[in-house]
């Protein structure tokens, strides 16, 4: 830890400015107030938000055991009523729940233990009707995405690992595959209707393809230097943003970091975000360079992302870009899967990483945000450990949600 010796106009200066810090700080977390809403009985995994209704799978018991049984639940914000609208068959999961407007969807996989040879399903729940239907079944279907009445998920042939991405009307039940996109990771596209984001499978590129036109947009090709290596690691879709974490490798002098991108859809431009103040950068300073960070969502006009202050001590960001406003929240424990919609948003919250997972709403009061600090600051820096713990917990998680 570094020290520093201070002399008493020193002091008196030092008081003042962490006073305003500390009013600043206090001011922009009051503005969230967050419960729990899961079903107390449920050990939480994931959610999804759209309007009044909070969609999210839970377990009956521990979600990594072949005997656990998982259900999809439906939570009313005005009512505070909840529902149970799917249940896992023997050897089966649920999971990837979406939801958008009237209608939400997920996808059912067999476990590993189970039998082979069973196929994945796609299932669509109408909220108004209460209806439920399986609108496809395959041997590798899964992670469905929704926008107004349309739908995508991707699928591969013959279990490979190259996934195509399905497009379904759902008026009319049209299905169709995007011809030229293919990807590794279903779980990691983003689709708003207008666009779909992806990684390409053969290069590794982000890509933003445009379903009106069949246009496709570049926003990242990883770089493979002999001294410097580029590559994005996390990237999220809202209606005009694109926020993207790029992981940075330099051999002379050895240093790993990773910077916050975010796209702008409208115009075609890139800023450089500091993920700890969320202000638009030229360069990342040491602190931010040693931040250990995670895109997590973005809606009609925000983008939101996590930052590990401590163990077992999340915090959630939330920007404007159009006005630079931020907004966060400190729940005081590990986060993960943040959902935003508006001024409500959901994530799953963990006291450690033994313990049962929570499915948490956070609201937000009062003024939505306030201004980010647009001073840069310039300095190297990083703090390997901490990244690495951070990859760690996301394994973690991310096996909970299989």
């Amino acid at each position: 830890m570094q020290t520093r010796t201070w002399s008493v106009p020193g002091l008196a200066g030092l008081s003042a400015l962490i006073l305003l810090l500390l009013a600043g700080h206090a001011a922009a977390d009051s503005t969230w107030n967050f419960k729990t809403i899961n079903d107390p009985a449920l050990d939480g995994i994931y959610s999804d938000i759209s309007g009044d209704y909070v969609l999210y799978t839970g377990s009956t018991g521990n979600p990594v055991l072949p005997n656990s049984t998982c259900v999809i639940q439906l939570y009313s914000l005005s009512t505070g009523d909840q529902a149970r609208i799917a249940l896992s068959e023997k050897d089966a999961t649920l999971a990837g729940p979406n939801i958008d407007g009237n209608y939400a969807a997920w996808f059912s996989e067999t476990n590993l233990a189970g039998s082979a040879g069973n196929p994945d399903r796609i299932f669509l729940y109408t909220i108004p009707g209460k209806n439920l239907t399986t609108i496809r079944s395959s041997p590798d279907a899964g992670w469905p995405k929704i926008s107004g009445e349309q739908m995508i998920w991707s699928e591969s042939e013959k279990d490979a690992f190259v996934r195509s991405i399905v497009r379904y009307d759902i008026p009319t039940g049209n299905r169709s595959v995007i011809p030229g996109i293919s990807t590794l990771n279903g779980a990691g596209v983003g689709f708003n209707g207008k666009y779909i984001l992806y990684t390409d499978a053969d290069t590794a590129n982000l890509l933003l393809y445009a379903t009106g036109t069949g246009a496709t947009t570049t926003l990242f090709a990883p770089v493979t230097g002999n001294n410097t290596r580029e590559i994005v690691f996390e990237a999220v879709l809202g209606e005009d943003y694109v926020l993207y974490r790029k992981d940075v490798s330099v051999e002379r002098p050895k240093e790993y970091y990773s910077e916050l991108r975010l796209y702008t859809i409208s115009t075609g431009k890139t800023s450089l975000i500091s993920p700890l103040t969320g202000a638009v950068i030229d360069t990342p300073s040491a602190t931010d360079k040693a931040a250990t960070f995670s895109p997590q969502s973005a809606d009609q006009t925000r983008v939101a992302w996590k930052v590990a202050t401590g163990i077992g001590d999340d915090r959630i960001l939330v920007l404007n870009p159009a006005t630079m406003a931020v907004s966060s929240v400190s729940p005081g424990m590990f986060v993960d899967f943040i959902n935003l919609d508006g001024r409500n948003m959901t994530w799953l919250g963990l006291p450690s990483l033994s313990a049962n997972g929570s499915i948490y709403l956070g609201t937000e009061s009062g003024e939505p945000g306030l201004p980010a600090n647009p001073v840069p600051t310039r300095a190297p820096g990083f703090s390997p450990f901490v990244a690495a713990g951070s990859l760690l917990a996301g394994v973690f998680l991310a096996r909970k949600i299989r």
